[in-house]
């Protein structure tokens, strides 16, 4: 016997850059949820989401789609990047779609250029092609484009230089290889940046705390960050290659702009935080003589990020007003599959009913499997089944044609709105 369990709905609030809405949530914390303890059978179990009622107010067109399925992401140094690059090992994954997987480690050759002359950094593809490359890499288009498909779809992703910082701080142990001593190592290190970064004896070509995430991106000529012409044009090199630039204190709008984009289903944007922790770092608070000098010391990464951020928002301007209804119902969704998952015994099934942005589907325990997997895991699992694979006849690879309503101009006006980079 099947339990079916429909979830209360409870008001809330969402305002938005002007746009208000009411709309109604479920809640996974219901009796329901601990059915057998109440009389209930325990198994099979099948908890579902209550409908969405989309606002009348606001009618948006349908457009009919195929979801694009060749992608680089150009994955940033401690910006978000293993949470983004689960979704697409997950998207790639259930498609039997060709990675581009590291050969020896987690990165494609970082921290030094991609060699694409030979299959040295990465395992060669079983049938010629690649639809996904999601990890850490030198960004060079020219090289990656030889290998990747010609309407492979461009995207990386971003976060406040200084929140970079402080989480660079921890991972990678900067105190303790700068030599900074004190209870404040991100103030002191600030008010002597070119001591502490000469500490620092080390032949890597990156530095931690200067300009990170631009050489990640290629502006691999550091001694170049001072030359205002040469950083104008590399934020202009950035603007034309790639596609989406995601911000990661907008996370939640970013993915729903991929998704728009790529022409997806909310579900396969669906995600749990990766390498999320807790640090004393992280400096609860403003600290505005901080940010001014950790922007004269890694201008670069502040220009990319000033000029990405104010892209971002220009794009979703163009949206219309149903984009933030579809970010609010997202991320219900998003939170109510996670705490499904967090909580969900082998048999549980979760049913997410189909809304105006997503076709219904299941939430079972594979998927929540497949959702908590760490990035490093999940690509070991990538390269398991590549070998695998290696001993059958082709891949079945999947794409789906997707009908969706939103409101905007068309799919092409998610690369309009591209801030002015000539100042």
């Amino acid at each position: 016997m099947i339990t079916m369990i429909t979830l209360p709905w409870r008001p809330s609030v969402m305002a938005s850059l002007g746009v208000c809405a009411v709309v109604c949530l479920g809640t996974l914390y219901s009796l329901g949820l601990y059915g057998g303890r109440n009389g209930v059978p325990e198994y099979p179990k099948i908890f579902m989401l209550p409908h969405y009622r989309s606002v009348e107010h606001h009618p948006s067109p349908c457009r009919t789609c195929q979801e694009r399925i060749n992608i680089t992401f150009a994955k940033v140094h401690k910006a978000g990047g293993s949470t983004v690059s689960t979704i697409l090992q997950r998207f790639g994954d259930l498609r039997n779609l060709s990675f581009v997987i590291p050969r020896h480690r987690v990165s494609l050759g970082w921290p030094y250029q991609l060699r694409v002359n030979s299959t040295h950094d990465y395992l060669p593809a079983l049938d010629g092609s690649f639809n996904l490359l999601v990890d850490h890499v030198v960004f060079n288009k020219t090289k990656i484009r030889s290998i990747m498909p010609r309407d492979t779809a461009y995207i990386t992703i971003l976060r406040h230089p200084f929140e970079q910082l402080k989480s660079s701080f921890s991972w990678y142990e900067v105190p303790r290889k700068y030599g900074i001593r004190g209870k404040d190592p991100i103030r002191e290190f600030l008010q002597h940046p070119a001591k502490y970064e000469r500490n620092f004896r080390t032949r890597l070509p990156f530095r931690y705390t200067r300009n990170f995430m631009a050489y990640d991106l290629g502006f691999t000529n550091l001694t170049q960050a001072r030359n205002k012409s040469a950083v104008r044009d590399f934020v202009r090199q950035v603007d034309s290659e790639f596609d989406l630039v995601l911000i990661l204190e907008h996370l939640t709008e970013s993915l729903v702009l991929l998704r728009r984009y790529m022409c997806w289903s909310l579900s396969d944007i669906l995600y749990s935080p990766k390498n999320t922790r807790n640090y004393e770092y992280k400096m609860q608070g403003e600290f505005p003589d901080l940010i001014a000098a950790h922007r004269k010391w890694s201008n670069v990464d502040y220009a990319l990020y000033d000029i990405f951020n104010a892209t971002l928002w220009a794009r979703i301007e163009r949206q219309g007003p149903d984009f933030f209804y579809e970010v609010y119902h997202f991320e219900d969704m998003r939170t109510k599959v996670v705490q499904f998952c967090e909580v969900a015994e082998s048999s549980w099934k979760l049913r997410i009913p189909a809304s105006k942005w997503n076709k219904d589907f299941l939430v079972d325990a594979e998927f929540c499997r497949r959702l908590r997997l760490p990035q490093t895991t999940y690509m070991t699992n990538l390269k398991e089944k590549y070998e695998a694979q290696k001993r059958t006849v082709g891949q079945q690879r999947r794409a789906h044609a997707n009908v969706y309503c939103f409101s905007g101009t068309g799919y092409n006006d998610i690369l309009a709105g591209r801030t002015n980079t000539n100042s």
